[in-house]
C-alpha cells in the first residue's frame, strides 16, 4: 500500500516488525524480498512519486572540502533514489576490492567476495541484467564485431605492463537502467504487509535509555502532520550523507550521536574521482570506440538509440596493482564534446527545478543564489549548443569515417580517508534539524595513483600504436603538461560512500558484517554508506546485493522471535 504521509493523523504511532527508512536502491529492494509475507513492513520515503523542487531543497547542505556538485541535485530525493538518475552500468566488485592490502591503509572488507557472489547474481533480476556472466570472451561471441571489438591490451606484445599482468579488459552489463520508483512502485502498492508513506521525512531516532536499541522513528513532513514509527527492527538507507547525517543527528541519549561511540560515524567519506588525460586519438576509431567511448553510451541509452548492452573499461590487473601499489580502476573513452553538452543538461535540469526553489528560498537555497543559478542558466545553454548538437549528431548518425579526439577518463578507487567526512553544520533545515557539511578531500596516495595509472595506461597504448597524441610525445594541451591535465579538474560519479563504514570492530567500523550497527541491537545499515573500500565499479549492483544479503538475515531473525507477541496490524494504527 502507497500513501501520502501528509494524511495521517498527526500523533499517531504506528507499530510493525520492520522499519524501513528510504525508498532507494537498498529500501526497494528490502521491501519486495517482505511484499507478500507474514511480516509487517512499513517504508518512510522522504520525496513522493517524482522528482520536485520543494522536495530536492531539503537536501541542502555545505561543500567546504574539494569542488563539489550542490547537495540539492547530488541526490534524487523521491521513490526510487539513484535509481532515478544512474546510468545502469553494473559489475561485481573485483576479488581484491574485499581483500585487505597493504599498499591501501584501511583495505579489507569482513565479507569475502564469493560469499557476495549468489548475491551478486540475484541482483540481475531486481536490475534487470542479462545472464549473470562477465567473461569478455562470453560477450564477444554475442556483440562482437568490426566495430565492436576489444582493444588488445591484453596480448603479448613483447614487453612493458601491456604484456601479461598489466592492463585487462573488464566488461560492464547495462541496466536499462530501470528506475526502481517507477518499476516497482505498484508491486509495492498491491502488497497486503507494506505500507510505503511518501514525503515522509524521518528526523531522528529515539532509543532507549542506554541507546542498545532503537524505539521508534520520528516522522515529519513539510507543513503537516507528524508521527512515530516503532518497530523490532530498523534499516536506515537513505544514502551515504544522508545515513551519516540521521544517525548523527539521534543524539538523545548518545551526545555524540547513535553509533558514534568512536568517532566513525560521518568518516570516511568517499566518492569515485575522475582525472582525464589531455585529448588523444584512436589508431581503430571505428573497431574501438562503441564499447569504450562511455559519452556515446549514456546519450544512445537517453535517446532510446540501439547499443550493445555492454560497455568496456580498461584497468590494472591484480597483479599489477601490486607490483606498482596501485589503487583499483578502470579507463574509459570520453568524447570531447562531452563535458559541453552535459553542463547544457545540467543547466536544463536547474531551469526546472528553481521555480519551486525559488519560491521556498527557506528550505535551502538563498533568493541570491536562486537568482544566480536562473542568471546562469541560459548563458550556459547557450555557450554549450555547439556541443550538444555535436552529441545529438553523433549519437544518432555516428559517421565512421568522421576523426575524433578523446579524453582517457580514469575512474579511480579512493584510499579510505578519515578526515574526508560528513559533519552537522549550524544551519537548519524547515525541521530545525542540522544540515550536513560535506567535507570530501582526496590523499596524496589518491593523486598519485591516477597520475601512475594513467601515465602507465598510456604509455602502454602508445607503444601499442593503439592511440595518437596530437603534436606528438611532447604535446601539451592549452599549455597545460601531460601531468597538469591529469591533476587538474578532477570529477567526480555522484557516488556517496563509506560514511558508516563495515568493520567486525567498533574500534574500527560503525557496522559489523551484516550491517547492524555496533552495540544497537536492532538497528541496521543498507546501502554504500557501509563500503569500507570502493573499488572502482558502480555501487549499485553491490548496493542491491548487500541488500538482499541483509534481507535473508533479518528474515531468519524475525522468524525465530515468533515467540515474542505479534506486532499490532498496520491498519490499526492508522
Amino acid at each position: 500500500m502507497l500513501r501520502d504521509a501528509r494524511h495521517v493523523l498527526n500523533g499517531t504511532h504506528i507499530d510493525c516488525d520492520l522499519c524501513v527508512i528510504g525508498g532507494g536502491a537498498a529500501g526497494l529492494t528490502i521491501a519486495r524480498e517482505l511484499a507478500g509475507g507474514s511480516l509487517s513492513v512499513v517504508l518512510l520515503e522522504g520525496g513522493g512519486l517524482e522528482v520536485d523542487g520543494i522536495s530536492q531543497a531539503l537536501y541542502a547542505g555545505r561543500n567546504v572540502g574539494l569542488p563539489y556538485e550542490r547537495l540539492t541535485t547530488a541526490r534524487s530525493r523521491y521513490l526510487g533514489g539513484s535509481t532515478n538518475c544512474w546510468g545502469g552500468f553494473s559489475r561485481p566488485l573485483e576479488t581484491t576490492d574485499f581483500a585487505e592490502r597493504p599498499w591501501i591503509p584501511g583495505s579489507g572488507w569482513p565479507i569475502r567476495r564469493d560469499t557476495m557472489m549468489p548475491y551478486y547474481e540475484r541482483s540481475h533480476s531486481v536490475l534487470g541484467l542479462g545472464p549473470f556472466e562477465y567473461d569478455n570472451d562470453y560477450w564477444m561471441e554475442r556483440v562482437g564485431g568490426p566495430r565492436t571489438e576489444l582493444i588488445p591490451v591484453e596480448a603479448d606484445d613483447g614487453g612493458g605492463v601491456g604484456s601479461p599482468g598489466g592492463f585487462e579488459n573488464r566488461v560492464a552489463q547495462l541496466s536499462p537502467p530501470i528506475r526502481m520508483g517507477e518499476a516497482y512502485r505498484a508491486e509495492i502498492g498491491r502488497a497486503a504487509n507494506i505500507t510505503a508513506f511518501l514525503n515522509a521525512n524521518v528526523t531522528g531516532l529515539d532509543t532507549n535509555h542506554s541507546a542498545t536499541a532503537v524505539e521508534k522513528v520520528q516522522v515529519r513532513t513539510l507543513g503537516g502532520p507528524g508521527f512515530t514509527v516503532g518497530a523490532r527492527l530498523f534499516v536506515l538507507g537513505c544514502g551515504g550523507i544522508e545515513n551519516a547525517r540521521i544517525l548523527l543527528l539521534s543524539n538523545k541519549v548518545q551526545a555524540a550521536g547513535l553509533g558514534n561511540g568512536n568517532d566513525l560515524v560521518g568518516r570516511y567519506f568517499a566518492d569515485h574521482p575522475r582525472f582525464k588525460t589531455a585529448p588523444v586519438r584512436l589508431a581503430r576509431q571505428g573497431r574501438h570506440r562503441t564499447l569504450y567511448d562511455v559519452s556515446l553510451c549514456l546519450a544512445r541509452r537517453r535517446l532510446r538509440r540501439p547499443h550493445p548492452s555492454i560497455a568496456l573499461a580498461l584497468s590494472p590487473t591484480a597483479e599489477l596493482q601490486e607490483r606498482k601499489a596501485l589503487p583499483n580502476s578502470r579507463t574509459y573513452l570520453v568524447a570531447s564534446y562531452h563535458s559541453g553538452a552535459l553542463d547544457a543538461f545540467k543547466a536544463m535540469r536547474d531551469l526546472r527545478l528553481l521555480p519551486s526553489r525559488h519560491r521556498c528560498r527557506r528550505f535551502g537555497v538563498s533568493e541570491d543564489e536562486a537568482a544566480s543559478l536562473l542568471r546562469n542558466a541560459g548563458p550556459r545553454i547557450l555557450r554549450s549548443l555547439p556541443q550538444l548538437a555535436h552529441a545529438l549528431f553523433d549519437s544518432t548518425i555516428d559517421p565512421g569515417w568522421l576523426p575524433r579526439r578523446f579524453t582517457l577518463e580514469t575512474v579511480l578507487e579512493p584510499v579510505p580517508n578519515p578526515e574526508s567526512r560528513v559533519t552537522l553544520d549550524h544551519a537548519t533545515d524547515p525541521f530545525g534539524r542540522n544540515l550536513p557539511k560535506v567535507d570530501w578531500r582526496l590523499t596524496a596516495q589518491d593523486r598519485w595513483g591516477a597520475t601512475e595509472t594513467q601515465r602507465l595506461l598510456r604509455e602502454d597504448l602508445l607503444r601499442r600504436g593503439l592511440i595518437a597524441v596530437d603534436g606528438g610525445e611532447g604535446h601539451e594541451e592549452g599549455g597545460r603538461s601531460e601531468a597538469e591535465a591529469t591533476m587538474a579538474d578532477v570529477g567526480w560519479c555522484w557516488h556517496h560512500m563509506g560514511t558508516t563504514r563495515m568493520h567486525d570492530s567498533p574500534r574500527h567500523g560503525v557496522v559489523d558484517s551484516d550491517g547492524r550497527v555496533h552495540g544497537v541491537g536492532n538497528l541496521y545499515v543498507a546501502g554504500s554508506s557501509v563500503f569500507p573500500t570502493m573499488g572502482a565499479d558502480h555501487p549499485t549492483m553491490t548496493i542491491v546485493a548487500l541488500a538482499l544479503r541483509m534481507t535473508d538475515r533479518i528474515l531468519a531473525l524475525l522468524q525465530d522471535e515468533r515467540n515474542s507477541p505479534p506486532a499490532p496490524a498496520i491498519a490499526a494504527s492508522l
